[in-house]
């Protein structure tokens, strides 16, 4: 429980704080109490200097500065009380960047994801350290380590600044800065609840090699969260229809209720294809059906069976068609087919779709 008074004196500036804040803290479902101090003498014996103020659990106090300040204040405010429960049950969406187009790009289809999953982006940089060996001696190149560091808080001031004038519909973001190897702290950084990831699909330096080596393909196989991957130019957009490759819908039902979940809040429609490759393939698609007039009765759906013996040429069709659908896809399945999924996410993430990808896995922590 989060105690927090608020100081004012009921003008317009107060009352659209105190309506900010409750609306903020009751989205992320944190339980907090609030107490209004509106008599003069005790904001006085508070020693409140200039109001609005937030007072928090007694301790942190924050001003509300007037005139153009107010909404920087203000969204500050909101965001260091916000940060004391971690975002409570807010979406995190993480969003790692090396500073390139590609991640760029990645950023901006979160920016506006974020604004349909309610949830905050985590900007995040992983500097992994460099060293000189001077002497036989192996030394860390602390510069380096700051000047990324820098580079992190120019670039979440620069795209902060989107928002002003406009705080009431653009999420919160923050910086974070890590010291690693990228791998491993984004795989742990997946394992929170109630997170999920967006990457750009080529990293800095836009050469073949670099593109199958990079982090975001790494990341197909190690994300405890669900995985955006985001190809070179394609933009968030209104999404027309999410689409879901289904291979098995007894294993799958748990991701079909994912990516239904998506088109309520994105307002998207429906579409699940199976690709039969085999004419004794038996696709029953009662109990999709059943989940999807069950579950989500307000969105528009479609399931589509089709016959192909080029099943990656389908689906290479399929992703490279339009930019404004998003295409799902699950590597839960430990066998040929999934396999050749795998496969698929990476060579069409990187070189053939121009549609973002969503990748759920067996690993895929929901909160």
């Amino acid at each position: 429980m989060i105690d927090i008074k608020i100081y004012g004196t009921g003008t317009p500036s107060y009352q659209l704080a105190k309506s900010k804040l409750m609306e903020n803290l009751s989205g992320a479902g944190m339980e907090y109490h609030l107490e209004e101090i509106t008599k003069i003498t005790d904001i006085i014996n508070d020693n409140i200097e200039s109001v609005p103020a937030v007072r928090v659990n007694d301790k942190l106090l924050f001003e509300i500065k007037p005139n153009g300040s107010y909404n920087r204040s203000l969204r500050e405010t909101i965001q260091n009380i916000l940060r004391i429960d971690n975002y409570g049950k807010m979406t995190k969406i993480i969003v790692p960047t090396d500073f390139s187009e590609a991640s760029f790009n990645a950023y901006n289809y979160a920016n506006h994801l974020a604004k349909d999953l309610e949830g905050v982006l985590l900007l995040t940089h992983i500097y992994y350290p460099t060293s000189t060996d001077v002497n036989q001696f192996v030394v860390v190149n602390e510069e380096a380590e700051k000047i990324h560091r820098d580079k992190l808080d120019k670039y979440v001031k620069s795209v902060n600044q989107d928002w002003i004038g406009n705080f009431i519909t653009e999420p919160l973001i923050e910086g974070v800065f890590k010291v690693g190897f990228p791998r491993m702290e984004l795989t742990e950084m997946s394992r929170q609840p109630n997170t999920i990831m967006v990457m750009g699909t080529t990293g800095e330096g836009d050469t073949f090699k670099k593109v199958f080596g990079s982090l975001s393909m790494d990341m197909i196989d190690h994300s405890y969260c669900p995985l955006f991957l985001i190809p070179p130019g394609a933009t968030y957009a209104d999404s027309k229809e999410i689409i879901y490759l289904s291979e098995d819908l007894k294993n799958d039902s748990l991701h079909i209720l994912y990516a239904g979940r998506m088109c309520v809040k994105t307002g998207s429609d429906f579409r699940l294809v199976h690709f039969r490759s085999k004419e004794n393939d038996e696709y029953d698609v009662t109990d999709t059906i059943k989940i999807m007039e069950s579950y989500f009765p307000e969105v528009k759906y479609h399931i589509e069976i089709m016959d192909t013996t080029d099943l990656f040429g389908s689906i290479k069709d399929l992703v490279s068609r339009d930019a404004k659908n998003l295409i799902v896809l699950s590597t839960k399945h430990r066998n040929i087919f999934q396999n050749i999924f795998h496969r698929s996410v990476t060579e069409f993430a990187a070189l053939h779709s121009v549609s973002p990808l969503l990748i759920l896995s067996d690993k895929t922590i929901e909160g």
